[in-house]
Protein backbone atom coordinates (compact mmCIF):
# COMPACT_ATOMS: atom_id res chain seq x y z
CA UNK A 1 0.00 0.00 0.00
CA UNK A 2 1.04 3.60 -0.81
CA UNK A 3 0.97 6.18 1.81
CA UNK A 4 -0.35 9.05 0.81
CA UNK A 5 0.98 12.47 2.30
CA UNK A 6 -2.52 14.06 2.27
CA UNK A 7 -2.88 11.78 4.91
CA UNK A 8 -0.70 13.35 7.36
CA UNK A 9 -1.38 17.11 6.51
CA UNK A 10 -2.45 17.81 10.32
CA UNK A 11 1.01 15.86 11.63
CA UNK A 12 3.19 17.50 9.20
CA UNK A 13 2.40 21.17 10.11
CA UNK A 14 2.48 19.93 13.80
CA UNK A 15 5.94 18.90 13.13
CA UNK A 16 6.58 22.65 11.09
CA UNK A 17 5.28 24.40 14.11
CA UNK A 18 7.14 22.38 16.28
CA UNK A 19 10.23 22.33 15.00
CA UNK A 20 10.02 26.32 14.59
CA UNK A 21 10.18 26.50 18.25
CA UNK A 22 12.88 23.85 18.43
CA UNK A 23 10.29 21.58 20.58
CA UNK A 24 11.53 18.68 17.97
CA UNK A 25 14.71 18.32 15.80
CA UNK A 26 14.79 17.66 12.24
CA UNK A 27 16.07 13.87 13.27
CA UNK A 28 12.94 13.68 14.58
CA UNK A 29 10.93 14.60 11.78
CA UNK A 30 13.04 12.80 9.65
CA UNK A 31 13.55 9.84 11.46
CA UNK A 32 9.23 9.48 11.35
CA UNK A 33 9.57 10.06 7.17
CA UNK A 34 12.41 7.24 7.14
CA UNK A 35 9.90 4.79 9.34
CA UNK A 36 7.22 5.83 6.97
CA UNK A 37 9.47 4.39 3.94
CA UNK A 38 10.57 1.34 5.00
CA UNK A 39 7.16 0.12 5.75
CA UNK A 40 5.61 1.03 2.20
CA UNK A 41 6.95 -0.68 -0.57
CA UNK A 42 6.13 2.63 -2.89
CA UNK A 43 6.04 5.82 -1.07
CA UNK A 44 5.49 9.45 -2.36
CA UNK A 45 8.56 11.30 -3.60
CA UNK A 46 7.59 13.58 -0.63
CA UNK A 47 8.54 11.25 2.22
CA UNK A 48 11.69 10.60 0.51
CA UNK A 49 12.04 14.43 0.18
CA UNK A 50 11.88 14.95 4.01
CA UNK A 51 13.79 11.77 4.55
CA UNK A 52 16.68 12.83 2.73
CA UNK A 53 17.06 16.43 3.79
CA UNK A 54 19.67 17.69 6.41
CA UNK A 55 18.39 21.28 6.00
CA UNK A 56 16.10 22.74 8.37
CA UNK A 57 15.00 25.98 6.44
CA UNK A 58 13.81 23.36 3.43
CA UNK A 59 12.80 20.98 6.02
CA UNK A 60 10.28 23.50 7.02
CA UNK A 61 9.55 24.68 3.56
CA UNK A 62 8.70 21.25 2.50
CA UNK A 63 6.25 20.39 5.73
CA UNK A 64 4.59 23.41 5.09
CA UNK A 65 4.03 23.27 1.45
CA UNK A 66 2.54 19.58 2.33
CA UNK A 67 0.24 20.64 5.11
CA UNK A 68 -1.16 23.60 3.92
CA UNK A 69 -4.69 22.29 4.54
CA UNK A 70 -4.63 21.42 7.48
CA UNK A 71 -7.38 21.28 10.03
CA UNK A 72 -5.68 24.30 12.28
CA UNK A 73 -7.91 23.47 15.25
CA UNK A 74 -6.64 20.00 15.16
CA UNK A 75 -3.48 21.47 14.61
CA UNK A 76 -3.49 23.93 17.61
CA UNK A 77 -5.52 21.34 20.11
CA UNK A 78 -2.71 18.32 19.08
CA UNK A 79 0.13 21.11 20.39
CA UNK A 80 -1.00 21.66 23.28
CA UNK A 81 -1.38 18.02 24.04
CA UNK A 82 2.09 17.47 23.18
CA UNK A 83 3.18 20.40 25.06
CA UNK A 84 1.89 18.76 28.11
CA UNK A 85 3.02 15.70 27.42
CA UNK A 86 5.92 17.07 27.36
CA UNK A 87 6.27 19.48 30.43
CA UNK A 88 5.06 16.60 32.32
CA UNK A 89 7.94 14.40 31.61
CA UNK A 90 9.98 17.21 31.95
CA UNK A 91 11.42 16.99 28.71
CA UNK A 92 10.47 20.75 27.83
CA UNK A 93 11.36 24.14 29.74
CA UNK A 94 8.54 25.95 30.81
CA UNK A 95 9.73 29.40 28.46
CA UNK A 96 10.18 27.32 25.71
CA UNK A 97 6.42 26.17 26.25
CA UNK A 98 5.00 29.21 26.31
CA UNK A 99 6.56 30.50 23.18
CA UNK A 100 4.22 28.06 21.37
CA UNK A 101 1.33 28.77 23.57
CA UNK A 102 1.69 32.83 22.58
CA UNK A 103 1.27 31.65 19.40
CA UNK A 104 -1.43 29.16 19.03
CA UNK A 105 -3.40 32.13 21.48
CA UNK A 106 -3.97 33.98 18.02
CA UNK A 107 -5.72 31.22 16.17
CA UNK A 108 -9.10 31.77 15.21
CA UNK A 109 -9.92 28.47 15.01
CA UNK A 110 -10.17 27.76 18.32
CA UNK A 111 -12.58 28.98 20.92
CA UNK A 112 -12.63 32.31 22.30
CA UNK A 113 -12.09 31.12 25.70
CA UNK A 114 -9.31 28.92 24.40
CA UNK A 115 -7.91 31.82 23.08
CA UNK A 116 -8.26 33.95 26.09
CA UNK A 117 -6.93 31.82 28.22
CA UNK A 118 -3.89 30.80 26.21
CA UNK A 119 -3.12 34.76 25.66
CA UNK A 120 -3.17 35.15 29.72
CA UNK A 121 -0.68 32.28 30.61
CA UNK A 122 1.70 33.63 27.81
CA UNK A 123 1.36 36.98 29.22
CA UNK A 124 3.25 35.22 32.39
CA UNK A 125 5.99 34.43 30.76
CA UNK A 126 8.31 37.53 31.28
CA UNK A 127 8.62 35.82 34.74
CA UNK A 128 11.38 33.79 35.83
CA UNK A 129 10.13 30.45 35.50
CA UNK A 130 12.98 28.43 37.12
CA UNK A 131 11.93 30.32 40.68
CA UNK A 132 10.73 28.24 43.58
CA UNK A 133 8.45 31.42 44.70
CA UNK A 134 5.35 29.84 45.34
CA UNK A 135 2.82 32.52 42.85
CA UNK A 136 5.20 30.71 40.39
CA UNK A 137 4.32 27.28 41.38
CA UNK A 138 0.79 27.87 41.61
CA UNK A 139 0.76 29.70 37.94
CA UNK A 140 2.43 26.20 37.07
CA UNK A 141 0.33 24.43 38.27
CA UNK A 142 -3.08 26.27 36.58
CA UNK A 143 -1.72 26.02 33.34
CA UNK A 144 -0.64 22.22 33.80
CA UNK A 145 -4.28 22.02 34.71
CA UNK A 146 -5.24 23.72 31.34
CA UNK A 147 -3.11 22.21 29.36
CA UNK A 148 -4.44 18.49 30.59
CA UNK A 149 -7.51 19.33 28.73
CA UNK A 150 -5.79 18.70 25.39
CA UNK A 151 -3.41 15.37 26.82
CA UNK A 152 -4.85 12.77 25.15
CA UNK A 153 -3.26 14.58 21.75
CA UNK A 154 0.53 12.98 21.10
CA UNK A 155 2.80 12.60 18.35
CA UNK A 156 2.35 9.10 18.75
CA UNK A 157 -1.39 8.46 17.45
CA UNK A 158 -2.07 10.96 14.93
CA UNK A 159 -4.26 8.62 13.38
CA UNK A 160 -6.76 9.53 16.11
CA UNK A 161 -6.59 13.12 16.32
CA UNK A 162 -9.90 14.00 14.42
CA UNK A 163 -11.55 11.86 16.40
CA UNK A 164 -10.26 12.93 19.94
CA UNK A 165 -10.98 16.36 18.20
CA UNK A 166 -14.39 15.66 18.02
CA UNK A 167 -14.59 14.45 21.48
CA UNK A 168 -12.79 17.43 22.88
CA UNK A 169 -15.19 19.49 20.90
CA UNK A 170 -18.50 18.22 23.04
CA UNK A 171 -16.80 18.93 26.39
CA UNK A 172 -14.34 21.96 26.14
CA UNK A 173 -16.86 24.63 26.77
CA UNK A 174 -17.74 22.75 29.97
CA UNK A 175 -13.87 21.62 30.59
CA UNK A 176 -12.68 25.71 30.12
CA UNK A 177 -15.43 27.15 32.38
CA UNK A 178 -14.08 25.38 35.01
CA UNK A 179 -10.73 26.63 34.97
CA UNK A 180 -11.96 30.27 34.01
CA UNK A 181 -13.49 30.11 37.38
CA UNK A 182 -10.29 29.66 39.28
CA UNK A 183 -8.47 32.07 36.43
CA UNK A 184 -6.54 34.76 38.60
CA UNK A 185 -4.56 35.87 35.86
Amino acid sequence: MKASIRNYENLLKVFAELRKFGIITTIDIVSWADGILASESISEYEFIEISTTKNTQNLLTILDKNSQYADLEIVCRAMLGILYNSLTTASLEFKKAFKVIKEISYEEKLTNDEQFLLYGFSEFSMYDLKGAYEDLRLFKEDLMEFLKIYKDFTLTNHKEWSSINKVLATVVTEKLEKINKNYPY
